[in-house]
């Protein structure tokens, strides 16, 4: 299996059985932590991470919150996502992040939250690069304030509609847009390496309900 057999044969947007996260403890959590930078720093938007995953476990955000194809164009660096491995202490305080961490490792890249302010956005790109198939996947946990009305997710032309809380493996090879009309407006970004033993994970947590 890889991944275009498990978009082929689940779709573009695939809900994983996982608990529902506890929203509001997450954001006090998050809202409290230090650790959030400029998601590239290149670009004035109401962009922001704060790692899970980074080079040495830390949160200085460089590169791991950076434009990886900038950041080594610019220095000389051939980093790729599979390089962000270390975890960082946020890790210890939400078990629904521990569990999806422990599940998909060692096989994980580089990790984060996002957060997105009002008028912040990503314009419709794809990600993984050219590579067929991808080497690598997202999952995505929707959190704060992405309810319908406070955001827009647009993929391939669609509105999706994600129930905060919930996880989803999102084919974002596929074109795809972000806009958030509000502050604080928070996701889990996960991108794993499509090994054998990860996507057999997704297909064991399809949520069947």
């Amino acid at each position: 299996m890889n991944t275009a057999n498990l978009f082929a044969c689940f779709g573009d947007v695939i809900e994983l059985d996982f608990p529902s996260w506890n929203i509001s403890q997450t954001q006090e959590i998050l809202n409290n932590h230090p650790g959030w930078k400029q998601y590239n720093p290149r670009k004035s938007i109401n962009r922001y991470g704060l790692s899970v995953t980074s080079l040495d476990g830390e949160y200085s955000g460089i590169p791991d919150l950076d434009s990886l194809l900038e950041f080594n164009k610019e220095n000389g660096t051939n980093y790729s996502e599979s390089d962000f491995k270390v975890r960082t202490n946020i890790v210890e305080q939400i078990p629904n992040l521990q569990e999806l961490l422990d599940l998909l490792s060692p096989d994980l890249g580089r990790c984060h939250f996002l957060r997105l302010d009002t008028g912040g956005f990503f314009p419709p790109h794809r990600d993984n690069g050219a590579s067929i198939p991808s080497k690598s996947f997202r999952i995505i946990v929707p959190l704060g304030n992405t309810e319908s009305k406070k955001w827009v997710w647009i993929h391939e032309g669609k509105i999706l509609n994600l129930t905060p809380g919930h996880t989803y493996c999102i084919n974002t090879t596929k074109e795809h847009s972000l806009f958030s009309f509000v502050d604080n407006c928070c996701m889990l970004v996960l991108n794993v390496t499509a090994s054998y033993k990860n996507l057999n994970n997704v297909t064991a947590h399809l949520n069947t309900r």
